[in-house]
């Protein structure tokens, strides 16, 4: 890095500055930016940390992005260094995506544990107390050869009723993709492992994520450091974007429906297609007929 004074491997708070000195400011010394990727211990970016906050600012706001790219003295077509990728729905369709940047949302009731998720995916300690999370969040880091984008939504619920809030929500994203055609990989984060759990909330999340055709619940716990692979299987839901998708009953009776509408559709064009050849041949096997006699 030409900014990287004491050639550490990582952009301090001061270099950042210097960086973005011809850009009207530095575009992140503020929130959403300024917490959402990993630092190490002197608070330093790293080339991952770096290249993940310009993969954030391209997702919220590409022209703000091109426009700081522009600023710093980037020496190609400012253009070329975004890619447009296909609609998710093709992708669906293919059974596969070729993006490289995954944005993941964090739905969830209070203190079910979405910002210890977050926190420990850019390498943050467990807080040894709980701090409740106003506005939006984000966190973005490299997953192999993926980045990953995950927002946290505003707390909802309560803690008591943590599981049926989460479900119902779970519940909710599934109708919406139906309703508007943008379904998306779900996967069930059975966070705080290391408490005790009710045999009913196992019994609930596990009917629930059958009923939905979907994986069943993956146990982490951030507090004891055991993530299951938590990240990787989000990245592997989101490159098979046909798998994981989690359908309602009335979403799999319109499908059901619409099956049987094609297949009657089809029945009813082949019937069409066997009399108009019956019909043809009749009119052969006339005219042959006169012809002879």
């Amino acid at each position: 890095m030409n900014f990287d004074l004491n050639q550490d491997g990582a952009l301090r708070s001061n270099e950042l500055d210097d960086l973005f000195s011809t850009a009207p400011e530095n575009p992140w010394s503020d929130a959403p930016y300024k917490d959402a990727a990993e630092k190490d211990a002197l608070g330093g970016l790293s080339v991952d940390g770096f290249l993940s906050e310009w993969a954030l600012m391209t997702l919220l706001d590409p022209i703000y992005s091109v426009e700081n790219l522009i600023y710093i003295g980037y020496a190609g077509d400012p253009s070329s260094a975004i890619r447009v990728t296909r609609r998710r729905r093709l992708d669906r369709k293919k059974q596969q995506s070729d993006r490289n940047v995954y944005q993941c949302f964090v739905f969830g009731p209070k203190e079910a544990g979405k910002s210890a998720i977050l926190n420990s995916f850019i390498g943050r300690p467990f807080p040894e107390e709980y701090q409740s999370t106003t506005g939006d969040q984000y966190a973005v880091n490299v997953v192999d050869v993926g980045f990953l984008l995950l927002p946290i939504t505003r707390s909802l619920g309560s803690h008591e009723d943590s599981w049926k809030r989460a479900a119902d929500l779970l519940v909710d994203v599934a109708s919406h993709g139906e309703a508007t055609g943008y379904e998306m990989p779900c996967l069930i984060v059975a966070a705080k492992d290391d408490l005790e759990p009710y045999l009913t909330e196992i019994q609930d999340s596990t009917r629930v994520s059958q009923d939905l055709g979907i994986e069943a619940p993956i146990p982490i716990s951030t507090k004891l450091g055991d993530f299951s692979n938590l990240f990787r299987r989000i990245v592997n839901a989101a490159e098979h974007p046909h798998l994981s998708i989690p359908e309602t009953e009335a979403g799999r009776s319109r499908k059901q429906y619409h099956r049987l509408v094609n297949r009657s559709l089809m029945f009813v064009s082949v019937g069409a297609a066997v009399a108009v050849v019956g019909l043809a041949a009749y009119r052969v096997y006339a005219a042959r007929k006169n012809a002879s006699s």
